[in-house]
């Protein structure tokens, strides 16, 4: 039977996420919502200084430089353009390549090792003492 737990925010009994299980704290979304408010009121509690100091630096760089967002979203945007569908197959057939020749080398290698095997095995019996086999004898 699946232990049931009691939900840290609402009180509910509830059959934690099995992927989770002893770590989940909060039944559904509602719950979960309420949890992250926590943690953030907590985070902002004990790190006060975490979301000072930088806003004055970068809002005075924004505004000399007024047009870089724009120019930056329009140069990623033409990136994306010049990827054409050809290249990304060209490049993942390349990476496949790589792939099967690496696979090959140790392939070649776990080939090299049996042969070495097989050859010591064949050695050892040429030159130890032959074994005698009870023949089968018909009556």
């Amino acid at each position: 039977m699946v232990a049931k737990k009691r939900c840290e925010y609402c009180g509910k009994l509830f059959v934690p996420d099995r992927r989770v299980h002893y770590r989940q704290k909060a039944c559904s979304a509602p719950c979960q919502k309420l949890r992250k408010q926590q943690n953030n009121r907590a985070f902002s509690k004990n790190n006060p200084g975490y979301w000072c100091g930088r806003y004055g630096a970068v809002k005075e760089w924004r505004q000399e430089h007024p047009e870089y967002q724009k120019q930056w979203r329009r140069k990623r945007k033409q990136q994306r353009i010049e990827v054409t569908h050809t290249e990304i197959q060209a490049e993942m057939f390349v990476k496949a390549i790589d792939a099967i020749e690496k696979h090959l080398a140790l392939l070649r290698e776990i080939q090299a090792e049996c042969m070495l095997q097989v050859l010591d095995t064949v050695g050892q019996r040429t030159f130890s003492r032959p074994r005698r086999c009870a023949r089968y004898k018909p009556r």
